[in-house]
């Protein structure tokens, strides 16, 4: 079954010099990088490797993960720096996942099943690799949450100040 593909984000528009997107998109300024992928969010999974006639074959377990992944890293280069950032990021996410029909509708219930948060949380940081910093070994700081709602994560990126070696 082909992964579903999220609608685009359209319509920009200038706002105190600012490139401002509705909702369902993001902001690109100077500060912390901020959109929304519409999407079903896929995680990681896991990887198998074997050898065939002496070459390494690897395979991942997770169907649909490299479409996911490209739908991340495709939104935020909308955002992304002109060169991937170096040095100690923080970033906050926020995954949709669709409530399932069996789940009781008077009172609240949690997302405590599949996929697993670190997994989803996984699979966006590779993305956004090259995309908006240099390697997700970067990430010192991560905020991740999941909830049932509309099926995407919500994105916000920051760059941690390295201060002083004097002022410390």
């Amino acid at each position: 079954m082909a992964a579903r593909q999220p609608k685009s984000v359209v319509g920009a528009q200038q706002v105190q010099g600012r490139r401002q997107l509705p909702a369902s998109g993001g902001l690109r300024t100077e500060g912390p990088i901020a959109f929304q992928v519409h999407g079903l969010p896929i995680p990681q999974g896991s990887t198998r490797s074997w050898l065939v006639n002496g070459k390494p074959v690897i395979t991942s377990t997770a169907k649909g993960l490299s479409s996911w992944r490209r739908l991340v890293a495709d939104v935020a280069q909308r955002f992304a720096p002109d060169e991937p950032w170096e040095g100690p990021v923080g970033i906050d996410l926020h995954f949709g996942l669709p409530k399932p029909k069996s789940a009781p509708k008077k009172r609240r219930v949690w997302p405590d099943k599949r996929p697993d948060l670190d997994k989803l949380t996984r699979a966006v940081l590779d993305a956004l690799t090259y995309v908006v910093y240099a390697d997700d070994s970067q990430v010192v700081e991560i905020r991740a949450t999941k909830d049932y709602g509309a099926p995407g994560v919500a994105v916000e990126i920051h760059r941690i100040a390295e201060l002083d070696a004097s002022s410390a």
